[in-house]
């Protein structure tokens, strides 16, 4: 049996934004949106559609913030919006950390807010229709995930925000900021032994993430952390490197 991986994620993507999911949708493939309310937001929406423009969207997820709160699900064929159904709750904090798991169905959507069950939603139309995802409204994303059925875990994503300080912020301040971007690295696949700088370098508090996929043969496999000469103040290198029979 061949060895699969699944997409890459969209890392840190500006909103409004829409990417395409690789091969559609399927029964079994959970797609997680990580990201931040906006302390001032007065809704966002998150919508599985049918091509980049929005005339055919399959499941239109739509947290509002008036009225006390409550959540829009919908689907529009040929530009033409269907019967709401509303949730007359509202799982989402202005200001805070959210994390939103839509698992494709044969029959629904099922959707969860930060590890809890939320929704369930109908397939009005064929889920085989979905090709791309979009997120529009008052939030800021850190990622966006996909993870196939059977695979073990998620997929190439960091845990949680970068963090990085420069002389423009405070240790602590959250991406994103004008001096240094967090170094995001969209191919999914790299030659081992890997290298690369670490902007900022190393201080208390600072996380470095790996993510990746074991494989099958795989012996033994591991990383590490070396300061190096460079224009950077305590520039450093990380190594990972893999052992296949």
């Amino acid at each position: 049996m061949a060895f699969q991986r699944p997409q890459p994620p969209f890392l840190y993507p500006a909103v409004p934004f829409t990417g395409e999911i690789q091969g559609g949708l399927e029964d079994g493939l959970q797609i997680t949106v990580n990201g931040c309310v906006h302390p001032s937001a007065s809704r966002f929406a998150v919508n599985l559609q049918s091509g980049f423009s929005e005339n055919d969207i399959a499941f239109h997820f739509n947290p509002r913030f008036q009225e006390g709160g409550y959540v829009v699900c919908n689907t529009k064929q040929k530009g033409n919006w269907g019967v709401e159904e509303r949730k007359m709750h509202m799982p989402f904090q202005k200001g805070a950390p959210f994390e939103l798991c839509i698992l494709v169905q044969s029959s629904h959507f099922q959707v969860t807010v930060n590890g809890s069950f939320f929704v369930q939603y109908a397939h009005r139309v064929p889920f085989s229709s979905v090709n791309a995802i979009s997120v529009a409204g008052c939030v800021q994303l850190f990622y966006i995930t996909f993870k196939p059925p059977g695979f073990g875990s998620a997929n190439f994503a960091p845990v949680t925000p970068v963090v990085m300080p420069t002389a423009q912020s405070v240790p602590g301040q959250m991406f994103p900021n004008p001096g240094i971007p967090p170094m995001l690295y969209p191919n999914p696949t790299y030659p081992m032994p890997f290298f690369t700088s670490i902007p900022g370098g190393l201080y208390p508090s600072k996380s470095i993430i790996v993510t990746g996929t074991v494989l099958p043969s795989a012996q033994q496999c591991g990383s590490c952390v070396r300061a190096t000469a460079s224009r950077w103040p305590w520039m450093a290198s990380t190594c990972l490197s893999t052992t296949t029979a």
